[in-house]
């Protein structure tokens, strides 16, 4: 029975997300763009060469890893929209390790503790909103979503401090790591690295974390019912707690993986990457299901490389990019509520 329900949630979410590329490209023609150049750069380019399908993968590790913590909040009825603060603080804590350990310690010891720095720095950003929400009810959503905008303001106030770099000349940057303590290339003359690796195992470890254990029943078990769920003996407040900090972890981990695998550094810029606020569709998309999250992820990171090829070609504005994935998330919303109120 949950093999047909997941079949039946995944036809419904591909549905809704084929709406929502159909509405998308009537934008497109609203701006006067050629509808066939569209259509084919944003389903050709992603895959015309090895560098492109790298760059797609790229994406994938990032919003795999984030989403997926997403998805274990969703379950316990959390809305997590603030790992895009985590993964900024994950970014920051990774460098500031680099920059306190580099040439003290032997390499796999400072890349590991790198690593150990972005998980920590991500899941103590989801604390705060974890404990406010067990302990005293408040609402996740706001308080999480403010946490993004205070997270800028510790990069920029970082860029400026801790993560300066040596040789910035007075601009917000970081130093640039080193290659020995950087994610080892997987294809030469692409950005594609061990991270994609790391995205894989974090999947996996999700999935048995969710599908195979009593936490990830629990997890269920206070997002289908809460009170009920505080009467069978479940610690809730535990749950919502070790919930968020999970997920804030893997937003972490996002960003460490990130700034050791691809860019190397960061600056002001780096707090509009927008995967930690893509990665909410993506888990909405997957059906808040480890599996059904590896292709969501697949799809989106396909239409992003595809669209920003896009908007080079026919010249229509980015941000209608995004208009897309917000028509997505109101068709996933309107599916899935039309499908509870029939079953």
């Amino acid at each position: 029975m949950r093999f047909l329900q997941h079949v039946r949630t995944a036809a419904l979410n591909a549905g809704a997300a084929a709406i929502g590329l159909g509405l998308g490209f009537v934008l497109v023609l609203l701006t006067g763009a050629d509808p066939f150049v569209a259509i084919n750069t944003l389903l050709v380019y992603p895959v015309s060469d090895p560098y492109n399908a790298a760059e797609v993968l790229i994406w994938f590790t990032a919003l795999l890893i984030i989403a997926q913590g997403i998805a274990l909040g969703i379950r316990a009825n959390l809305w997590n929209v603030g790992a895009e603060g985590q993964f900024l603080i994950g970014s920051i804590m990774t460098l500031w390790a680099y920059k306190q350990l580099a040439n003290q310690l032997p390499h796999p010891l400072v890349i590991a503790a790198m690593i150990a720095a972005g998980i920590a720095g991500g899941a103590a950003w989801a604390l705060t909103p974890g404990v406010i929400k067990a302990r005293y009810g408040g609402n996740e959503i706001v308080v999480t979503l403010l946490l993004n905008l205070v997270a800028v303001s510790v990069l920029w106030w970082a860029l400026d401090g801790p993560i300066r770099g040596r040789l910035s000349a007075g601009y917000p940057l970081s130093d640039v790591i080193a290659p020995e303590y950087r994610l080892p290339v997987l294809l030469p003359g692409t950005r594609l690295n061990a991270g994609l690796l790391f995205a894989i195992a974090v999947a996996l470890l999700f999935y048995l974390l969710a599908e195979r254990t009593h936490f990830g029943y629990s997890v269920r078990a206070v997002g289908s019912n809460y009170y009920a769920a505080i009467v069978t003996g479940i610690r809730v407040q535990r749950v919502i707690v070790l919930t968020m900090l999970i997920a804030g972890a893997a937003a972490g981990l996002a960003g460490a993986l990130h700034v050791m695998g691809v860019l190397y550094r960061i600056d002001a810029g780096y707090a509009e990457t927008g995967f930690g606020y893509l990665a909410i569709a993506v888990a909405m998309l997957g059906g808040a299901h480890p599996i059904g999250v590896v292709f969501s992820s697949a799809f989106f990171s396909f239409i992003m490389i595809g669209s920003q090829a896009m908007q080079r070609a026919i010249q229509v504005p980015f941000p209608i990019v995004y208009a897309v994935v917000g028509i997505m998330l109101i068709s996933l919303t309107a599916v899935q509520r039309t499908y509870r109120r029939t079953v």
